[in-house]
C-alpha cells in the first residue's frame, strides 16, 4: 500500500509529501513509538523484486549510519510494510544544496563551509569502506544553521543493481535511456569510470564531488550537453572549461584542487578524500590568515606582523593596574576582558588554569597576582609571544581604560587602545570597544571584529555581578566546587539576565552530579541565548542539547560547527570527547581528547576522557599510561583512582585496587570509593558483601549532600537483585520476597531523586522483576519528560520494553525491542545484548545466544565492574553447553556466596554434561 497523507503507514503517521523521484517518494512523517519527525522514504516496488541487491543496500546503508557522523543522515530503519520497502531518516528542515543553487545566494565562505563539511562526511564513509556513488547538489541538505548532511548513502548501488548487470559501457547507457526519470540527474555527475560501467572506489566519489564544487563556483557543470549520452561523452572526453574564465579573482589554490579532483585518470586524481579534506581545511587556514592580515590603514603594519602573527599563538592576560582605588574593579575588568577577546575565531587566551600550574611550577602561589612583570616572565617560561596589560584610572567620575599588547622578548609595544567612560556604569562598554580596537592591531580583519563582536554589557551589564562571579571563579580554580554556588547564584540575583553565569553554574551542578538542577540552569541560559555572543551562544546550545532535550546527535553536530569557528577552544573538544563516551563512540572519544590534550596537557578532564575511553576499549595498559602522565604532571582527580581501580579489578591486581582505594581515606568523595567496592563485589557474586558495601555508599552519599548519587547507587543494586534472579528463573516463578525486595530498593531510588537515570534504571529493574503496571507508568513519565532524548529513546525504552517482552513470554518480540539499540548499545552497560542473549536461549537459538553473550565477553572494558559480564558467561556456557565455558564461570566466581542461585545451578548443570 502506498501512503498518503494523513493515513498511518505502519507505526508511521504521514504528515505531507517532501518530494517525488525515480529515487521513490519521500514524506515528512511521525514515527508514534518515539514521537518524533522523519523523512520516510518510499522506494520504486521494482526494488521489491531484486531481494539481492535491496540486501546489500541495507547493509550499505546501515554501515553508513552506524558510523555516526554529524554530517551523514541517520538512518532509522529499514523496513517493509505491506509489501512496499521503505527507508526512514531524521528530518532535516532546510534546503538541498541544489535548492540554494537555484537561489543563487551562497556566499564564498559558504561554499568552502559546504565543500569541507561534504568532504568530513565523505571521509568518514570512505575510511569504512563505503562509496556514496551518487554524489550531486540533491543529497547533499543544508541546514539553515549552516550544517550540511549528506543523504541517500547505498541507493545508487541499488539502482545499479536494480537495471544492469553487466558492467560496460553499453550498460550504463542502457540505464541512461531506460531510466530517465531516476539518472538524468545522477549522469551529469558521474566519474569516467562510472560512465564506462567499471568497478568504482572513493576515488569516484571524489570526481562527483569536484563536479559539485566546480558547479557552486560556476553555476553550472563542467560537462554539458543537449543529451544525456552528450553528457556521458564529455565526462568521458572533454576538459572542463577553466574556473579562472568564469572567476578572475578564484584562490589559486581552489583552481588547483578543484582540477585535481576532476582528473580523468583516477590515478591522477586525489587518492584519499582525507587528502582532499586536508587541503581544503588548509585553504580555509590560509583564507582566514590572509584575512586576520589585512589593516584598514598601513602605519605598522610590518611590525605587528610579524611581532604576532601565527594562528597558535596564546595570549596572556595580566591582572588590570587599578589606579581608581575602587576595589569592584580588581579580578572583575580581566575576566571582562576575557570574554570580550575570546569571541574571537583568531586569539587564543592563555587559560587561567595553566597560569595557576605555571604559578606552582615557578614556585609562586598559584594565587599570585600577575603583574605585567610577573606575565613577562610567565610567557618567557611557556614560549607565549605577548600578553596584555591594562590600566584603569578616573579623574572624578570619569574613567580612562587603556590596553596594551606587549612582545615579550623585546618589550615593544604590539599595539595599545585607550577608550574613556563618562561614568562607572559606562566603564564596561568601554573595555568592549577597546577589547575590539585592540583585535585589530593585533591583526584581525574588520568583517571577523564584525561578526564576533557582541557588547561586552550583553554578558553583563554589572560590576557587581561580575565581581561575585569572579570570586566564585576563583573558588572554581581551586577545585571548590560546590563553594562555587552561593558565588554564582548570587551573581544571577544581581543580574537575572547574566547568561555565562547560568551556564557556569550549570556546569558545576553537573560535576557535582545535580542533573536536575543542571537542567534547570542550562534551561534559563538557552531562554537569554539571542542576546550573548556567538561563542556564548554555541556553548549554551551544546549543553542544551546535552542537559536538557538529550539530543545528543544535535548536540554533535553544534559542536563541530563551533569547532569550525574556535578550531582552538578546548572546551569544544571537551565536551566532543564527552559526548561521544555518553553515546559509547569511544574511538571518536579518544581523537576529540587528544586534540584538547594538544591544546592544553594540564588539564585534568582530557585525561580523565581519553583514559575512560582507552578503557573502554580495553586498551587497559594504554589508560594507565594515560593517568601516569596526568600524575607527572602534578595533576589529582578522584576519577584517575577510580578508572585504575577498574583496569586492577580486570587484572585481577588486588594491591593496586587497595592503593587506589586509599586515596579516598579522608575525601569529599569516599562514597565514591565505596561504589566501587559495591560493583566488585558483585561482579564476583558475594551478594553479602556487595549489599553491606551499597547501604553504606548510599548512606555516605545522602550524608554528603549527594543525594542524586545515593538514588543512582540504589536504582543500580535493584539492577542486580533482579537480574541475579532472572537467570536463575526465580522471578518466574513468583518470589513475592524478591519482588518486594526489588520494589522496596526502587522506591528508594525514586524517592531521593527523579531523574532520567534513576527511572531508566528503576524502569527496567521492575520490568525485569515482572513488574509491568509500575515499569509502565516509569516509561510514561519518561516518555512525557524526554521526548527528544536520544539515549532514553533509542536505548533504555527498547531495552525496557525488551526485558517486559521476555518476562511476559515473548522471546522474539525481546529480540526485536533489542535490537532497536544497536547504535548505542555500548552505552548501555551490556543490558540490550544480555536481555537478548536470554531471548535467543530460550526461543533454543543456541549460536545466536552465544554470539550475543560474546559481544559482552569481548568488551569488558566498558562496564569492569558490571555483575552483567559473570552471567554472559554462564548464559554462553549455557548456550554453548561447554564444560570449558562453564570452568571460566566457575573462575570468575570463585570467591561467590556459596548459595547463590546462579552457581548452584551452573554447578548442577555442568555435572550432567560430565554424565
Amino acid at each position: 500500500m502506498r501512503p498518503s497523507p494523513e493515513t498511518a503507514f505502519g507505526h508511521y503517521r504521514i504528515i505531507s509529501q517532501l518530494g517525488a523521484g525515480g529515487m521513490g517518494e519521500v514524506f515528512l512523517a511521525e514515527d508514534t513509538r518515539l514521537e518524533r519527525k522523519v523523512a520516510l522514504k518510499i522506494l520504486p516496488e521494482k526494488f521489491s523484486v531484486n531481494s539481492e541487491g535491496l540486501n546489500r543496500f541495507k547493509q550499505e546503508a546501515k554501515a553508513a549510519s552506524a558510523l555516526n557522523h554529524p554530517n551523514i543522515i541517520t538512518v532509522y530503519e529499514i523496513g517493509e510494510h505491506d509489501g512496499t520497502n521503505f527507508i526512514a531518516t531524521e528530518f532535516i528542515d532546510g534546503k538541498t544544496l541544489r535548492g540554494r543553487l537555484e537561489t543563487g545566494d551562497l556566499s564564498f565562505e559558504e561554499v568552502l563551509s559546504i565543500v569541507i563539511q561534504t568532504a568530513e562526511a565523505l571521509a568518514a564513509a570512505h575510511a569504512a569502506g563505503i562509496v556514496h556513488r551518487d554524489i550531486k547538489p540533491e543529497n547533499i541538505m543544508i541546514r539553515p544553521d549552516g550544517y550540511v548532511k549528506v543523504l541517500d548513502f547505498g541507493l545508487a548501488k541499488l539502482m545499479e543493481r536494480g537495471n544492469a548487470s553487466a558492467e560496460s559501457e553499453d550498460a550504463t547507457v542502457k540505464l541512461v535511456k531506460t531510466n530517465p526519470g531516476v539518472v538524468m540527474g545522477t549522469v551529469a555527475y558521474m566519474s569516467p569510470e562510472q560512465a564506462r560501467g567499471k568497478d568504482v572506489d572513493a576515488r569516484s566519489d571524489i570526481f562527483s564531488f569536484g563536479i559539485v564544487l566546480y558547479e557552486m563556483i560556476t553555476g553550472h557543470t563542467p560537462f554539458e550537453g543537449e543529451t544525456m549520452t552528450d553528457v556521458l561523452a564529455a565526462i568521458l572526453n572533454q576538459e572542463p572549461a577553466s574556473l579562472i574564465s568564469f572567476v578572475p579573482d578564484l584562490p589559486k589554490e581552489l583552481q588547483r584542487i578543484a582540477g585535481k579532483t576532476l582528473r580523468k585518470n583516477r590515478e591522477q586524481r586525489y587518492q584519499s578524500t582525507k587528502d582532499l579534506l586536508g587541503d581544503l581545511k588548509d585553504l580555509r587556514e590560509e583564507l582566514n590568515h590572509e584575512a586576520k592580515l589585512e589593516r584598514s590603514s598601513a602605519p605598522n603594519k610590518s611590525k605587528i606582523s610579524t611581532s604576532f602573527s601565527g594562528n597558535k599563538d596564546a595570549l596572556l592576560l595580566t591582572e588590570f593596574n587599578n589606579l581608581t582605588g575602587d576595589a569592584v574593579f580588581d579580578a572583575t575588568l580581566k575576566m571582562a576582558l576575557a570574554f570580550s577577546l575570546e569571541q574571537s575565531p583568531y586569539l587564543e587566551i592563555f587559560a587561567d588554569e595553566r597560569v595557576r600550574q605555571t604559578l606552582r611550577l615557578m614556585g609562586y602561589s598559584s594565587d599570585e597576582r600577575v603583574t605585567r612583570e610577573l606575565g613577562k616572565e610567565i610567557c618567557q617560561r611557556k614560549g607565549l609571544k605577548a600578553f596584555i596589560a591594562g590600566t584603569i584610572s578616573n579623574l572624578g567620575t570619569t574613567y580612562v581604560l587603556t590596553l596594551e599588547a606587549v612582545n615579550t622578548q623585546t618589550g615593544e609595544t604590539i599595539g595599545r587602545q585607550l577608550e574613556q567612560a563618562e561614568s562607572k556604569e559606562q566603564v564596561l562598554k568601554a573595555l568592549g570597544q577597546a577589547a575590539s580596537g585592540l583585535r585589530e592591531k593585533l591583526g584581525e580583519n574588520i568583517r571577523s571584529i564584525e561578526q564576533f563582536d557582541a557588547a561586552l554589557e550583553l554578558t553583563t551589564s554589572s560590576l557587581e555581578a561580575l565581581k561575585v562571579f569572579s570570586l566564585g571563579f576563583e573558588q572554581r580554580l581551586k577545585g571548590r566546587n560546590p563553594e562555587v554556588i552561593p558565588f554564582y547564584k548570587r551573581a544571577i540575583e544581581l543580574d537575572p539576565n547574566f547568561a555565562y553565569a547560568y551556564i557556569e553554574l550549570a556546569t558545576i551542578y553537573d560535576n557535582t552530579t545535580q542533573p536536575k538542577q543542571a537542567a534547570e540552569y542550562v534551561t534559563k541560559a538557552f531562554e537569554l541565548r539571542d542576546r550573548v555572543s556567538e561563542l556564548e551562544k554555541l556553548r549554551i546550545t551544546v549543553f542544551y542539547y546535552i542537559f536538557v532535550t538529550g539530543e545528543l546527535n544535535k548536540a554533535i553536530e553544534t559542536l563541530e560547527l563551533y569547532k569550525q569557528t574556535y578550531p582552538r577552544d578546548e572546551r569544544v573538544f571537551i565536551n566532543l570527547s564527552d559526548t561521544y563516551i555518553r553515546i559509547g563512540r569511544f574511538e571518536k572519544a579518544i581523537d576529540a581528547a587528544h586534540e584538547a590534550l594538544r591544546l592544553n596537557s594540564n588539564n585534568a578532564l582530557n585525561y580523565i576522557n581519553l583514559g575512560e575511553s582507552l578503557l573502554h576499549l580495553n586498551r587497559f595498559a594504554e589508560a594507565k599510561e594515560v593517568f601516569e602522565r596526568a600524575f607527572e604532571q602534578k595533576l589529582d582527580n578522584m576519577w584517575f583512582y577510580s578508572y585504575l581501580y577498574q583496569i586492577a579489578f580486570i587484572e585481577n591486581d588486588t594491591a593496586t585496587m587497595a592503593n587506589q582505594l586509599a586515596w579516598f581515606s579522608g575525601q569529599a568523595g569516599g562514597y565514591v570509593a565505596l561504589n566501587l567496592q559495591t560493583g566488585a563485589a558483585a561482579s564476583q557474586g558475594q551478594w553479602r558483601k556487595s549489599q553491606g558495601f551499597s547501604r553504606r555508599a548510599i548512606d555516605l552519599a545522602i550524608r554528603s549532600d549527594a543525594k542524586a548519587v545515593a538514588a543512582q547507587y540504589a536504582a543500580e543494586q535493584a539492577l542486580r537483585i533482579v537480574f541475579w534472579s532472572l537467570d536463575t528463573g526465580l522471578l518466574s516463578e513468583g518470589d513475592t520476597k524478591l519482588k518486594m525486595a526489588v520494589k522496596t530498593q526502587t522506591n528508594n531510588a525514586l524517592r531521593m531523586e527523579r531523574n532520567k537515570v534513576t527511572l531508566t534504571r528503576t524502569a527496567l529493574a521492575l520490568a525485569v522483576a515482572g513488574q509491568s503496571a509500575e515499569a509502565n507508568s516509569l516509561v510514561d513519565e519518561l516518555t512525557k519528560e524526554h521526548p527528544k532524548d536520544t539515549l532514553i529513546n533509542e536505548l533504555w525504552l527498547p531495552t525496557i520494553r525488551a526485558a517486559s517482552e521476555l518476562q511476559n513470554g515473548r522471546a522474539k518480540e525481546a529480540i526485536e525491542e533489542s535490537e532497536i539499540t544497536e547504535r548505542f548499545e555500548r552505552a548501555g552497560e551490556f543490558y540490550p545484548q544480555y536481555i537478548r542473549g536470554l531471548a535467543y536461549l530460550k526461543l533454543n537459538k543456541t549460536k545466536q545466544a552465544a554470539a550475543a553473550f560474546e559481544k559482552i565477553l569481548k568488551h569488558r572494558g566498558e562496564a569492569p565492574l558490571s555483575s552483567i559480564y559473570p552471567l554472559a558467561q554462564l548464559g554462553k556456557a549455557r548456550a554453548t553447553k561447554d564444560k570449558a565455558e562453564y570452568e571460566k564461570f566457575f573462575e570468575l566466581w570463585k570467591e561467590a556466596d556459596k548459595d547463590m542461585p546462579a552457581l548452584v545451578e551452573a554447578k548442577k548443570e555442568y555435572d550432567n554434561l560430565s554424565r
